[in-house]
C-alpha cells in the first residue's frame, strides 16, 4: 500500500487551499493553554465554517461521527479533524501543542495518515515556554527542520503550520507555514 494519490486541482484541492487560508487566520494566542483547547477551539471555528468547504468536516468534538483512522504498527491512528466526502477521506489535520517534544511525533503521524488522505495538514503551536525556539524560525534559523517541512509539503503534501501561542513582537510572523 503507498500514499494516497493527489492532484492540485479539484474540489480536495479547492479544500485545501481553503483550509490554508483559514488556518494562517485563525487567532491561535487567544484559543487555549494546552492542547486538547486548542483543538476544541479550532475544530469549533472550523465547524462554523463548513459551508466554506466542499468536503464534510469530522471532528473528534462531536461524538455523531468518527475520523477515519489509518491502521499501522499494530494499532489504529486516528487524525484530531479529517475532510471526507462520500465516506471517503481526503484531508487530515493533526493539532500540537509544542512544549518540549510534539515536533518529530507530529511529522511521523502525518506520514501515517498519508497512507489514507490525499492532504495532511500539522499544525504546531509553539508554547510560551518554546517561545525562542518560534523566534530563530520565524528569523531563519532551524535550517534543516525548514528543509525537511519544505519538502514534506512539496513532496508528499503534507503541510506544517507553525504559530505561536503567544503574542508576537512587532514584525514578526503570526503564521510560519509550508504549503505549496
Amino acid at each position: 500500500m503507498g500514499f494516497k494519490t493527489s492532484k492540485s486541482r479539484g474540489f480536495w484541492w479547492e479544500d485545501a487551499q481553503e483550509l490554508d487560508r483559514f488556518i494562517q487566520n485563525f487567532p491561535f494566542h487567544t484559543t487555549g493553554k494546552n492542547e486538547r483547547n486548542f483543538e476544541t477551539g479550532f475544530a469549533t471555528a472550523l465547524m462554523a465554517s463548513k459551508s466554506s468547504f466542499n468536503s464534510k468536516i469530522i471532528t473528534q468534538i462531536d461524538k455523531s461521527t468518527k475520523v477515519k483512522g489509518v491502521y499501522c504498527f499494530g494499532k489504529k491512528h486516528r487524525p484530531d479533524l479529517g475532510f471526507e466526502k462520500d465516506d471517503v477521506p481526503g484531508i487530515a489535520v493533526e493539532v500540537k501543542f509544542v512544549t518540549y517534544a510534539g515536533l518529530k511525533e507530529a511529522i511521523g503521524q502525518g506520514y501515517l495518515y498519508r497512507l489514507e488522505y490525499k492532504f495532511v495538514y500539522l499544525i504546531l503551536i509553539i508554547s510560551e515556554k518554546r517561545k525562542r525556539f518560534y523566534e530563530v524560525i520565524d528569523k531563519g534559523g532551524e535550517s534543516n527542520l525548514v528543509d525537511i517541512l519544505e519538502h514534506l509539503a512539496v513532496n508528499m503534501n503534507i503541510f506544517t503550520y507553525v504559530v505561536p501561542a503567544f503574542n508576537i513582537k512587532p514584525g514578526m510572523r503570526k503564521c510560519i507555514n509550508f504549503f505549496r
